[in-house]
């Protein structure tokens, strides 16, 4: 997958907040995956992830700003569930999302770009574990064949576009202001779409 791989090359010679915007807007498209989850299995708390993912963007925007990321992991693990606890597929992108979110505070906490990088990983690999499972039927016998198959899906083609046009649109900007969250925001509601290829509620702020 070049790229795929491109993709991430690119990421990693942008700066830390750079990278940090890109991971943030990612987690936008992931967020309505963990709220549809919650809703469904009456388990989690949407309300808490989403003001973690407001507080991210607050740190990017207002860099003195006063937040305790390790209290807020301690609560996001609470409200992580446990894949094995729920028979359902929603569960996988809901723990996609929350680990994502968890990678995103450990990224602020230890100025670790690798976390913001794995945000987007993370973001690919639940589109490829959605085109796997809707996949199970077909007569798919390599390991090869898996890899093409999800390649070349659209929503995989689709989640790799949308991380190529985040990193151009990030490129010029020399620091994440609000005028900036506002554009990358405004980016995301402009796609209409989850990574999983769902309609975004009008109310994605």
């Amino acid at each position: 997958m070049k790229q795929k791989a491109n993709n991430f090359q690119q990421m990693r010679e942008l700066n830390l907040a750079q990278q940090a915007a890109i991971a943030a807007s990612l987690l936008e498209r992931m967020l309505p995956n963990y709220q549809l989850f919650s809703e469904v299995s009456q388990f989690g708390d949407p309300v808490l992830v989403r003001k973690i993912l407001d507080l991210c963007w607050e740190w990017l925007t207002v860099p003195k700003a006063k937040i305790n990321f390790e209290r807020l992991a301690e609560e996001l693990e609470l409200a992580t569930p446990e894949v094995n606890h729920y028979d359902m597929f929603g569960v996988y992108p809901a723990v996609d999302c929350a680990t994502a979110l968890d990678m995103m505070l450990n990224g602020i906490r230890e100025q670790d770009a690798a976390e913001f990088i794995n945000v987007a990983k993370i973001s690919q690999a639940t589109v490829a574990r959605l085109i796997e499972y809707e996949a199970e039927d077909a007569d798919i016998t390599t390991e090869a064949e898996l890899k093409k198959l999800v390649r070349d899906d659209p929503l995989m083609q689709y989640e790799m576009e949308c991380l190529a046009e985040l990193i151009e649109l990030v490129k010029p900007m020399k620091r994440i202001g609000r005028e900036q969250m506002q554009q990358l925001k405004a980016w995301v509601r402009e796609q209409g779409l989850t990574n999983l290829g769902m309609e975004l509620s009008p109310e994605t702020e």
